[in-house]
């Protein structure tokens, strides 16, 4: 099976983003994009967007790493993004 990488979207403006922006970035393969994991999955399924698609695994992963890397993360200061990791 083929991977992805996909975000969830904003859909009001925070104190650190603007709606539209990425909440968060993830790498699933299935229906992973729409299942229960730590930060809330968007009530509107529209706001869950599929960056790439067709990926390999390690593909997938590298992917994930530089979209993470580009928007940053909260918990260190350095962007929009709830990724822990």
């Amino acid at each position: 099976m083929l991977y992805y990488v996909y975000a969830y979207i904003r859909s009001v403006d925070s104190n650190t983003a603007k709606a539209g922006t990425p909440y968060y970035i993830g790498k699933g393969k299935g229906k992973r994009a729409y299942q229960k994991h730590t930060f809330p999955i968007p009530k509107d399924k529209s706001r869950i967007i599929f960056m790439e698609t067709g990926l390999s695994d390690i593909g997938a992963l590298a992917l994930e790493r530089r979209y993470i890397r580009w928007y940053g993360r909260k918990n260190i200061g350095t962007g929009i993004l709830h990724n822990l990791t």
